[in-house]
């Protein structure tokens, strides 16, 4: 009985290690060769005034000074529209105090975002402009990266243009997180039985 759960466990293992590689090779290709996504062909000018808010938040991202947040916040976004999805379920945020508490807590904790600006897809949405912006986040405790995709909308008031929404996006393929917990319960399960089995003989 423990050889055969003992098995089990170690393929068990070993088919979860190769969907945590699998899932690590894709970000890594992301990083390397990201998939295109196609803005609209935008004039030059409105292009770079659009671009101007991100520019400016990827340079507060690069300084991670949580004393600036407030700058931050004033130069790149309407802060009583403001919404910011996280990239965790509980990442929820309204208006200006929310705003400030995810920037603080992004730049304490969260890591080094590099975002590619001069890449970002726009799409007209009515008067606004709604964005898609790839880059990379640098996790400080264990100096893994993971590509990351934020999205929202940049409207425009008193001639500037600046962010009202947020969305950041862990950009993995979820799938393979999925059908990862599989083989992690059944090689928790088999070295469950592996321990009873030791204890039994």
């Amino acid at each position: 009985m423990r050889y055969l759960t003992g098995g089990l466990f170690i393929f068990f293992l070993l088919v979860l290690l190769y969907l945590l590689f699998h899932i690590w090779l894709e970000g890594r290709r992301e990083q390397t060769a990201p998939h295109e996504i196609t803005g609209e062909e935008l004039p030059e000018a409105l292009r770079e005034a659009a671009l101007r808010p991100l520019k400016l938040l990827n340079g507060y991202y690069e300084k991670r000074d949580p004393g600036q947040a407030d700058a931050c916040i004033d130069e790149t976004m309407l802060p009583d529209n403001m919404r910011i999805l996280g990239t965790n379920p509980d990442e929820i945020f309204y208006g200006r105090q929310g705003a400030k508490w995810l920037l603080q807590g992004d730049w304490k904790h969260w890591g080094q975002l590099a975002l590619d600006t001069d890449q970002t897809a726009l799409f007209r949405a009515g008067s606004a402009l709604y964005f898609v912006l790839r880059g990379k986040i640098r996790l400080d405790y264990v100096h893994f990266r993971i590509p990351i995709r934020i999205t929202g909308i940049l409207e425009e008031k008193d001639g500037l243009w600046l962010i009202s929404k947020l969305q950041f996006v862990n950009n993995l393929n979820s799938n393979w997180l999925v059908v990862a917990w599989i083989p992690a319960l059944a090689a928790l399960i088999s070295l469950l039985l592996f321990g009873v089995s030791l204890l039994a003989a």
